[in-house]
């Protein structure tokens, strides 16, 4: 009776990754395996991530990944245990710690092992590992197509999930750099209105527009603009606080989100965001190009929303004061910053600029 048993345990394992909407759910299922009831199984779906995409992606989900979550992710699988580099079909038998003992990680319960290749392509490699205590597993018994189905059923569904991942973060991230793009940055500002509105407390919104590049584009080529571009990016993007959100709006313009922040202890940041881009010229063969932004700052007060307000609507209005600060410091010069006179207290303001040469 055990292999009919084991038989509708797979067909009902496979029924829950066919089922799963998220990452994290099919880590547990991934770590769980297709097990009898009673029957403690160890899985371990090892995808193999030389570029570290795939492990981006399942931090954009917020999830973690290593030996015992169900899912982890491997630079080559030579380097996890020599004899997966050479597994071309289903494998079962004993567990030996000097074999598999990188399969696991700190896991030293397990007796009986089974080992499945994914049958992908060159994007998704890797290996479905299966443990037991005392005996092997039971679906092991079963043989032939119904140990291939399992991982099988493993890399679909981890294809499917990654790249639905894909999808979704396509959305929101700018194609050319890599970092959030305009409709992640629009939607965490929306998500700040309701935050602001629920703890009252301030938040500042910045709009970054860098001085000459669009010159600097048309004098020396596309690559060096985008060059540039990508530069003056990594520099703003150091100074940013983990908790703040940071975005390429498009063309030559960045936008920093800070959570809990009023305009009082944003400007200190704005100051150095300048002094980031000040600190060296960009050079791109014989190009030499001083990185310079104007920057426009707006602040929402909480005290400021109404009792019933469209989030949308309030983060829309937000960005655009914003932009109306930028405008005004690219009025005033460039090479500085101004606050919007709609969306803050005090009076437009000024970076110092160095000392010219």
């Amino acid at each position: 009776m055990t292999e009919p048993r084991a038989a509708a345990s797979v067909l009902e394992w496979s029924n829950e990754l066919l089922a799963t909407r998220s990452l994290a759910t099919l880590q547990a299922a991934l770590a769980r395996g297709p097990a009898l009831p009673g029957e403690t199984l160890t899985g371990s779906l090892m995808l193999v991530d030389a570029r570290h995409e795939l492990r981006l992606l399942l931090a954009g989900e917020s999830v973690a990944a290593g030996p015992s979550t169900g899912l982890r992710f491997v630079d080559a699988l030579a380097g996890v245990a020599p004899v997966l580099t050479a597994l071309h079909a289903p494998w079962s038998g004993a567990y030996h710690a000097a074999d598999h003992g990188l399969v696991f990680g700190s896991e030293h319960e397990i007796t009986d092992l089974v080992l499945l290749p994914l049958p992908g392509g060159p994007e998704f490699q890797g290996v479905y590992a299966v443990g037991a205590r005392g005996e092997p597993p039971a679906f092991a018994a079963l043989g032939g197509a119904w140990v291939r189905h399992v991982g099988a059923q493993a890399l679909a569904s981890a294809e499917r999930l990654f790249q639905r991942a894909r999808l979704l973060r396509a959305g929101v991230v700018d194609p050319l750099t890599g970092w959030n793009g305009r409709q992640y940055f629009l939607a965490r500002l929306r998500e700040q209105v309701a935050a602001c509105a629920r703890h009252r407390e301030p938040a500042c919104c910045l709009v970054v527009d860098l001085d000459g590049l669009a010159a600097f584009n048309e004098s020396h080529g596309v690559a060096a603009g985008d060059a540039a571009l990508v530069e003056a990016g990594a520099r703003l993007e150091a100074q940013v606080r983990a908790s703040d959100a940071f975005a390429h709006l498009g063309e030559d313009e960045f936008a920093v989100l800070l959570p809990a922040t009023d305009e009082r202890r944003a400007l200190p940041l704005v100051e150095r965001l300048l002094e980031a881009l000040r600190a060296a010229p960009l050079q791109v063969g014989p190009a030499i190009l001083p990185l310079r932004a104007s920057i426009g700052v707006a602040e929402l007060d909480a005290a400021d929303l109404p009792a019933s307000f469209e989030r949308k609507a309030v983060a829309d209005q937000w960005l655009s004061e914003a932009h109306a600060g930028l405008h005004l410091a690219k009025r005033q010069g460039g090479d500085g910053y101004a606050v919007s006179a709609a969306g803050a207290a005090s009076a437009p303001g000024r970076s110092a600029r160095p000392p010219a040469p």
